[in-house]
């Protein structure tokens, strides 16, 4: 790979490719028009925030950065929900260039920290974090909701 990587904040008109993006990080296809609707809502929000990586005028990875208040912590927290580079151009410093942007943000924002989770699955993505400096400080855990049928709703 070669060539500068540039970054930009993520539109509405990079949904198509933001959705890829997704789906390469999950390995699945989601909703379309759940995920559109969901996006459009996200880029609205002021403390959500979304970057491209581009080489070339193609996008080749993405993060996505929630600043948020932790009454816990008494400060602001930058929580990164999502960080995804194309296979194609792993190991070339896309990611490391991602959350370069990401902490750099939360600290002029007056952040304490940034966190993120990632599946206790994903092994490249835990020595990854680990080079780039984050620990293994808490347990994330989960509960899916079930859902409610028509029977749940209209009794």
């Amino acid at each position: 790979m070669s060539g500068t990587v540039a970054l930009r904040p993520a539109t509405l008109a990079d949904s198509n490719t933001v959705y890829g993006l997704i789906c390469e990080l999950k390995q699945a296809e989601f909703d379309r028009q759940a995920f559109n609707v969901g996006f459009a809502a996200n880029l609205a929000e002021r403390n959500l925030h979304y970057h491209l990586a581009l080489l070339d005028g193609e996008v080749i990875g993405m993060i996505g950065l929630h600043m948020q208040f932790h009454l816990h912590h008494v400060n602001w927290v930058g929580e990164i929900q999502e960080l995804v580079v194309m296979p194609q151009a792993r190991g070339f410093g896309v990611g490391s260039k991602l959350l370069s942007w990401a902490e750099e943000y939360a600290r002029l924002a007056g952040a304490e920290l940034t966190e993120l989770s990632t599946s206790t699955k994903r092994y490249d993505a835990h020595r990854f974090y680990e080079r780039e400096g984050y620990q293994k400080t808490h347990f994330r855990f989960t509960k899916p909701m079930e859902s409610l049928s028509d029977s749940d709703v209209n009794p």
